[in-house]
């Protein structure tokens, strides 16, 4: 029997590139707002916006991708763009056709880096935009805001834990699969629920307890784990042990019973010394993780400086590397993780539905109709303050650490 054909897919940049309006317009196709960059696995491909969409990248906030659609939808959290003001808005990106569409009327504060923001295409035309805004304790429930393309409004629904948590949650991502949106806390579990329910639920599962965590930077916190798609269920990995005898462990979550499976059980000093890793040339030193393979949940990818390589944890041995050329963060203290990834599973060839289509310029349409004209002395205030606080924040960068640095937290969380 022959094997099954793998859908295409892509690894997907979490970091969008931003250029100069005139750059954009002799750059991308014509009549463009955005245009992705593609490239086979494992190089990065990448989303460039213009200025009118996105600032670019400073200090303390950087245009991050939440999410990407089989369908060719990308979920853009941009940061302020000129003449508005708002520091945050929610950008689809449709990388077939090149528009995008700015989700507006968000009552609420919006999130720096769309870390609890999630993207959902259900029956090829129904999409859902939702973003999970916890009490502040983590332990009163949380504010559900769900936007569905072509009805024009956000919709607010008041949800509570089952089980109630015990802490604050700290977003990590937002993972669609089965029906469900998965926000992800590494440092606690998952939350779900179908923000298209009338009653939604928000159900807790809980990580695999792992006893001996590596030290890392709290604003890093997720390097070292990491939650994703692969083989058709949701699949959790970690380094843990000691620096000097690190180990990789999997597991697959049951979901009907809410169990995960252990599945691997890798000590990396085992493909240090394979010959495959020592014809790299990299160090013996612990990665960061990247991702998973999509099908095949035995190849683990992951980053070192600015390399990426995948482990076969079935023969221990790399079977793919490459460098990894995308947009970094400007902090420094961010180090390349799975969280500035996305595995886009995407054939840019194929047809999609007409409807989705209409309703997407449709809601374009009434996006643009919906901005409020910013007269021309309030546009240079705002663009001032901008590069104000860009000037800042590039100082800021400059500037040594601070001495707790290990209690510093980020949104820009890596995973």
């Amino acid at each position: 029997m022959a094997p099954p054909v793998q859908e295409q897919w892509f690894i997907l940049a979490g970091i969008a590139n931003v250029v100069k309006d005139k750059k954009a317009k002799r750059t991308f196709p014509p009549g463009a707002d955005v245009s992705v960059a593609y490239a086979e696995p494992p190089r990065a491909s990448v989303l460039t916006v213009p200025y009118r969409v996105s600032s670019p990248p400073s200090l303390c906030s950087y245009p991050y991708v939440a999410a990407a659609d089989s369908s060719g939808l990308i979920l853009l959290c941009a940061t302020e763009p000129e003449g508005t003001n708002s520091w945050v808005t929610y950008h689809l990106c449709d990388a077939r056709t090149g528009e995008d569409t700015c989700l507006r009327g968000h009552g609420r504060a919006m999130g720096c880096h769309g870390n609890n923001l999630g993207l959902m295409v259900r029956g090829g035309s129904r999409v859902v935009v939702a973003e999970l805004q916890p009490a502040g304790d983590g332990t009163g429930g949380a504010l559900l805001l769900s936007y569905t393309v072509g009805q024009y409004r956000w919709v607010e629904k008041e949800l509570a834990y089952s089980p109630p948590l015990h802490r604050e949650w700290r977003g990590d991502g937002v993972i669609s699969h089965a029906g469900m949106l998965w926000w992800v806390d590494l440092s606690y579990g998952l939350l779900s629920c179908d923000p298209s329910a009338d009653t939604p639920e928000l159900l807790h599962v809980p990580l695999p307890s792992v006893g001996d965590p590596l030290p890392v930077l709290s604003a890093n916190g997720g390097a070292h784990r990491c939650v994703r798609v692969s083989g058709g269920m949701l699949r959790f990995v970690q380094i843990h042990g000691s620096p000097d005898a690190p180990v990789v462990s999997t597991w697959a979550l049951v979901e009907s019973s809410g169990n995960w499976n252990p599945e691997r059980h890798v000590a990396l000093a085992d493909v240090w010394a394979d010959e495959s890793y020592l014809d790299i040339m990299l160090p013996g030193s612990v990665p960061a993780l990247a991702l998973l393979h999509p099908e095949d949940p035995d190849k683990v990818f992951f980053f070192l400086g600015s390399c990426i390589f995948a482990v076969d944890l079935r023969q221990k041995k790399v079977v793919e590397f490459s460098n990894f050329a995308m947009p970094d963060s400007p902090n420094e203290f961010l180090m390349r993780s799975s969280h500035f990834v996305h595995v886009w599973q995407y054939d840019p060839s194929s047809t999609r539905s007409e409807s989705l289509l209409r309703c997407l310029r449709q809601e374009k349409e009434s996006s643009l109709a919906a901005i409020m004209p910013v007269s021309r002395k309030t546009a240079k205030i705002l663009k001032r303050f901008r590069y104000d606080s860009i000037r800042e924040q590039q100082f800021l960068v400059t500037m040594p650490p601070p001495l707790q640095v290990g209690h510093r937290r980020g949104h820009g969380q890596a995973t």
